[in-house]
């Protein structure tokens, strides 16, 4: 039987592989591997990764089956900051307490950094001897249909009224799609019942609804530096959200609403994925 670790001991681990799949380089491009380490490697939360390796605690399993896998979630997740801080999308300076990617190497840089980081998270995943079907959970969480897809319908609303559909439909893609991803693949990992995949699946979804909503909250009741990053910046980008919808009272209670049904939707033994969401 695996012991637990501590999720700071998780986030030591995470960053520490992290710093092994993408090390410096010599040669003409040694300028990418730099901006992606700038990217990757500032304090984060690290929550998807976490997920994924949680789950594996719950089953049972050395979380070091599942590093490869959980890091590729953190690279993609970390170029979709990328390209998000853009000045052609969000056009932010600051990310994690940091200046962002673009205003230290560039906006053609930020771009071909954030490509990188999302193709070098494929080839980690083909190379790593886990199940094929990851590749698949996250492609599809990544494309289209899940966090691309989320951000276009992000971007389509600027600056228009929207309606509960359409923002469910925006969350469920650009933020609930990945968390979605971290715990199914965990339960692929794990050998978990198709049942279980499911649940785990489901609860992903709920939660990154949850997370996104109190996103929204927080960038207009929190501060720059707590967050490390700009605050009002959906108010200035003239951004859809919960907020702007329902106002605040029954964004805080729509947001304990989808957490709780996270919660209710774990299977039992998925203990340590119960205690990061509450």
């Amino acid at each position: 039987m695996a012991l637990p670790c501590e999720t700071s001991t998780l986030r030591s681990l995470i960053d520490e592989h992290l710093d092994t799949l993408i090390p410096l380089k010599k040669g003409p491009h040694s300028l990418l591997y730099e901006a992606a380490r700038y990217s990757l490697l500032l304090p984060g939360k690290r929550l998807r990764p976490l997920f994924l390796l949680k789950v594996l605690e719950d089953y049972n399993l050395p979380v070091e089956r599942g590093l490869d896998a959980a890091c590729a979630l953190e690279m993609i997740h970390t170029y979709s900051l990328i390209h998000d801080d853009l000045p052609c999308m969000d056009d932010d300076d600051l990310r994690r307490g940091k200046p962002t990617l673009h205003k230290v190497y560039g906006e053609g840089q930020a771009v071909l950094t954030g490509d990188f980081l999302l193709t070098h998270a494929f080839e980690v995943l083909a190379q790593s001897g886990l199940p094929v079907e990851l590749i698949t959970i996250i492609a599809k969480a990544a494309g289209g249909e899940g966090m691309i897809g989320g951000q276009v319908v992000d971007i389509l609303t600027e600056g228009k009224e929207s309606n509960w559909d359409t923002l469910l439909f925006m969350y469920l893609g650009k933020t609930a799609a990945l968390f979605s991803a971290a715990l199914e693949c965990g339960a692929v990992i794990s050998n978990a019942s198709f049942d279980e995949q499911m649940a785990l699946r489901n609860a992903g979804k709920y939660f990154g609804i949850a997370y996104q909503i109190r996103d929204d909250i927080l960038d207009v009741t929190s501060d720059e530096k707590t967050l490390g990053k700009p605050t009002f910046s959906d108010l200035a980008n003239g951004k859809s959200n919960c907020l702007t919808l329902f106002g605040r009272e029954k964004a805080e209670l729509l947001a304990s609403s989808f957490r709780e049904k996270a919660i209710d939707a774990l299977p039992e033994k998925a203990y340590h994925v119960h205690e990061l969401i509450h």
